[in-house]
């Protein structure tokens, strides 16, 4: 298998245009993100792995529909280890989140999974040899703060979630030196619609035939969706599968700790989507935090636009 990102490996130089597009990207997948844990919600009463297996394949399907007129010389590379191993880490991080989506209030869920920026910054100095300045650092510290929620089973598996979409996020970086957005968006959207059965078919067989594992068949039976279920699946499928794309986007112009803050202004438009749909509310913390995302975002992408002028 393909080694992890090194160091040793550097990432393109940033210019000022890169970082404004990067975050324009960014922030088009924040709003296509903030769409995903409602279509989850609605979906409930299906099993977190089979709306893994739902949102890539019937991602896969559109993907395919609209860039296939050009070719499929997409689906070349030479990084296939690369892919897969940030695949994997998708593929876990996603199961996670939305097993988390179906245990905790949306809002303090998204807010808890914005520990991601706090993971991605150590790992992208470690990795990739990105030098954050002074201003990134106290940023994603500050606006850390809204939506804190009590530490208990659906904290951490929102916390898992949270650590593997950190590693996607570095493994993102890398493949964007090589690789199209379409190449990406293709084996992500193809690897996990082959991890999500698979998976779910070994956990039944291992929870059914090897009790003493203490796995619940029940997380791995499959629930076959109704028609009412058409919507919510086609919603989770489309903003599931342009945020990703968007992402990739972003992070092909813009390293990885200026684009993942952006992505703090999914909280206060899950917030308000929360609020039309379920009637959930939050607190003040969780609005004056969105006060805060904003500003910290924008001062982020100016500085960064700055000091390289």
């Amino acid at each position: 298998m393909t080694a992890p990102p090194s160091k040793n490996q550097p990432t393109p130089a940033m210019t000022s245009r890169d970082v404004m597009l990067g975050t324009i990207w960014g922030l088009m997948a924040a709003f296509c993100h903030s769409f995903v844990p409602i279509a989850v919600r609605l979906l409930d009463h299906l099993p977190a792995i089979e709306l893994v297996f739902f949102r890539n394949i019937i991602g896969l399907a559109l993907f395919l529909l609209i860039v296939s007129w050009r070719g499929f010389g997409f689906v070349l590379t030479k990084r296939f280890g690369f892919h897969f191993q940030r695949c994997f880490l998708n593929f876990t991080g996603m199961w996670l989140w939305f097993a988390g989506l179906a245990l905790l209030p949306i809002a303090k869920a998204v807010a808890l999974h914005f520990t991601i920026p706090l993971m991605v910054v150590p790992l992208a100095m470690l990795l990739l040899r990105e030098r954050p300045g002074g201003g990134r650092l106290i940023c994603t510290l500050i606006i850390l703060r809204p939506g804190a929620v009590p530490l208990d089973i659906s904290a951490f598996l929102v916390l898992g979630s949270a650590l593997s979409y950190a590693g996607v996020s570095i493994y993102t970086r890398v493949l964007g030196g090589t690789e199209s957005p379409e190449t990406t968006t293709f084996y992500y959207h193809g690897l996990l619609s082959v991890f999500a059965p698979l998976s779910m078919a070994t956990g039944w067989v291992v929870a059914t035939y090897i009790p003493a594992a203490g796995l619940s068949a029940e997380t791995f039976q499959w629930i076959s969706p109704v028609w009412e279920d058409a919507p919510a699946l086609l919603l989770l499928a489309v903003a599931g599968g342009l945020a990703p794309y968007c992402l990739v986007r972003a992070l092909v112009h813009a390293e990885a700790t200026i684009v993942q803050p952006v992505e703090y202004l999914r909280l206060p438009i899950t917030a308000f989507l929360a609020y039309l749909v379920f009637g959930q509310t939050t607190d003040m913390w969780v609005w004056t935090g969105a006060a805060i995302i904003v500003a910290s975002t924008y001062y982020m992408a100016r500085h960064e636009t700055r000091s390289r002028t």
